[in-house]
């Protein structure tokens, strides 16, 4: 029997493999291959849920911490840095898409963009801080898992266990981890949103404090006499005939300044007409509103008492019910008028004493005046 060396068969002369398929290998601890892989052009993501001073510190730390496990791992430096500062992951936002369906998602631009690059090999690998500043919401970590199948690049944390999502044994982990983070998010949400609540019953003030009252200092809470003058003046103009633009443009043209904010706006002193507090009544918006309150109504944000009478607040009001009611049947009168139904956002009409070309713009935008039809601003 020959004990030569084995002589190729015929069938591959003249047989050339190119180069990128050459030394083609399986393994079945795929994971552990995959994890081996040292990217060239990582990035790393940060994310803080409140930094209401914007000084950014707390990402600078977790960019500290990704930096010295990139050096660890002996990957590039990083390409790209995602950055969400004072960002929820948690906190899920109406979106309605172009054709007119809507959805419910976390906005967070810089992690939609760290999957698109991902995706398309802008970077070949990623480190975050942890997970729960990773991901809040399971569909989010689901979107970023079928990337990292799909790319077979790592996804791994700076902080614990480093977790890598590389790794099916490590994506069962995540998932599981995310679910119990949204159940903490939730049960937090649940305990504030009574805690406003309770304290809006009692008649105190929740969430930023409107224009006329003293917004920070010693003399938080207690009226501005200025600043007072100026919204009896917006509530007295409207029902004068006057539109939220008319009003806004002619502050604006005495120079008149504007609650936190370079100019003042239709949107601005619309929602200071809506809001209940300037008449001392409680306004309250939170999740435990049977139906939720709506832009365009200042009624929807009362909160009303066992009786049906509205609960009065612990601050020294600054216009009477009555004016303020009267207002509010104004406000409707105007967008019945335009076709507008209750509920809907849209543009009130031209009062028929003003020139033509004056417009009162009514939308659910967030504004100055410290009456955000968010949640959070307007419990209380």
């Amino acid at each position: 029997m020959s004990t030569g060396p084995a002589i190729a068969p015929a069938v591959w002369e003249d047989f050339d493999v190119p180069a990128h398929a050459r030394g083609g290998q399986v393994t079945l601890n795929l994971d552990d291959h995959l994890a081996a892989y040292a990217p060239k052009r990582p990035g790393a993501y940060l994310r803080i849920s409140s930094d209401h001073f914007g000084l950014e510190a707390g990402v600078d730390r977790q960019l500290d911490d990704a930096e010295d496990s990139r050096v660890r791992l002996r990957w590039g430096p990083f390409a790209k840095i995602y950055r969400e500062n004072d960002t929820s992951a948690f906190k899920k936002r109406k979106v309605v898409k172009p054709d007119g369906s809507i959805d419910w998602i976390v906005l967070r631009p810089e992690f939609r963009q760290l999957l698109a690059d991902l995706a398309h090999g802008v970077i070949d690998g990623v480190i975050f801080y942890d997970l729960d500043r990773l991901v809040r919401q399971p569909r989010d970590l689901e979107d970023l898992i079928d990337i990292v199948e799909y790319v077979k690049r790592p996804v791994t944390g700076a902080t614990g266990g480093r977790m890598n999502l590389i790794n099916d044994s490590d994506r069962h982990m995540a998932r599981m981890m995310c679910v119990m983070a949204l159940k903490s998010s939730e049960d937090t949400a649940r305990r504030v949103a009574r805690q406003h609540l309770s304290a809006a019953q009692n008649g105190l003030a929740q969430g930023r404090i409107a224009y006329g009252w003293g917004r920070k200092g010693e003399h938080k809470g207690q009226l501005v006499p200025e600043e007072a003058d100026v919204v009896v003046r917006i509530f007295q103009d409207f029902l004068s005939g006057e539109s939220a633009y008319s009003i806004a443009k002619t502050f604006n043209t005495e120079r008149i300044e504007p609650p936190a904010a370079r100019t003042w706006s239709s949107t601005m002193v619309a929602k200071m007409l809506r809001n209940p507090r300037y008449a001392g009544m409680v306004s309250y918006a939170g999740r435990h509103r049977v139906k939720a309150a709506t832009a365009g109504d200042g009624w929807s944000l009362v909160l009303f008492d066992d009786e049906g009478q509205p609960l009065l607040d612990t601050w020294e009001s600054i216009i009477t019910p009555k004016l303020w009611s009267q207002v509010q049947f104004e406000w409707q009168h105007r967008r019945q008028k335009a076709g507008i139904k209750p509920g809907e956002s849209g543009t009130a009409p031209v009062n028929k004493y003003l020139s033509p070309g004056s417009f009162g713009v009514i939308n659910a935008g967030a504004d100055s005046s410290g009456t955000s039809t968010s949640n959070a601003s307007q419990e209380g």
